[in-house]
Order: structure tokens, then C-alpha cells, then sequence
């Protein structure tokens, strides 16, 4: 979850409070989901929700500085250099969010889909655009479909 909400408010900070927000939620609404097997989807949506609330009140804040943790997820290692966190965070926010949820929370696309209130091939045409967005900004050609 951490990993998520750090993919889609790039900040430590930010990504610790809205984990931390949306578990209390969830604990406090468990009793109101009907069926235990959309667990997952439903705690990422409430995840999605609490980071998308930061930004929202984030737009009103004026930023002196980068925040220090910025180098937090830099991949280091035979492809010196490569930072993926900083072409994640390159991405507009829709690409963002599905890219999140379907490496950081590893949910399918149909998950994401029900998470995110769209149908699957908007999933699937967001990601495929993501990846294909990181790629360029890696400096790999390497493009492949998204896959059920």
C-alpha cells in the first residue's frame, strides 16, 4: 500500500499519512462490505481516495523545496543511472495511479477497473500509454501489450 500511495503523491510523508488514513477507514467501515473477496479492490480504492484528498490540498501549498527523500526508490545497480520512481512520477496523474495499482498493489486489470470506476480497456489503453511513456523516459524501446 505504502508503495502505491508513495507512486501516486510522491512523497514519504504524504504516502505514510494516506496509508495510514485509509487503514483507519477501512477498519471502521469493514463491517459495510458486502462481499470478502472485493477486499482488495475495496481498500485500494479507499487508498486511491485518501491520496487523491492530499493532492487535492496539496495544489494550495507553495513548495520552497524538493523533499529530501526524493532518492528513496533510485534503482542502483548494473543500469547505473536508472531511476524508475522519477519516470513514475513523470507521468500525469491517471497513468500514475494505474501504474501504481497494477505494479505496487499488483491488482489485475479487472481490480483496477472496479477500483477505479472505468471500464478495462480504459485500464489497459491508460497503461499501455504508461508504459510507453516510461519507456522513452528510461530510454528503452522495448514495448509490450498489457496482458490480462
Amino acid at each position: 500500500m505504502y508503495a502505491t500511495a508513495y507512486g501516486v503523491l510522491r512523497s514519504g510523508w504524504d504516502a505514510s499519512d494516506a496509508v495510514q488514513d485509509a487503514l483507519a477507514e477501512a477498519y471502521a467501515k469493514i463491517g459495510g462490505l458486502r462481499d470478502p473477496r472485493a477486499f482488495p479492490a475495496w481498500l485500494s480504492r479507499i487508498l486511491v481516495n485518501k491520496c487523491n484528498t492530499i493532492l487535492r490540498k496539496r495544489r494550495r501549498l507553495v513548495v520552497t523545496a524538493a523533499p529530501p527523500e526524493s532518492e528513496a526508490f533510485t534503482y542502483v545497480g548494473r543500469e547505473d543511472g536508472l531511476d524508475l520512481m522519477a519516470a513514475v512520477h513523470g507521468l500525469d496523474a491517471d497513468h500514475r495511479e494505474v501504474v501504481a495499482l497494477r505494479y505496487f498493489r499488483d491488482l489485475t486489470l479487472a481490480e483496477i477497473a472496479n477500483t477505479l470506476g472505468c471500464p478495462v480497456g480504459t485500464v489497459k489503453s491508460r497503461l499501455n500509454r504508461a508504459l510507453g511513456k516510461l519507456g522513452a523516459a528510461l530510454g528503452t524501446d522495448d514495448r509490450a501489450e498489457v496482458a490480462q
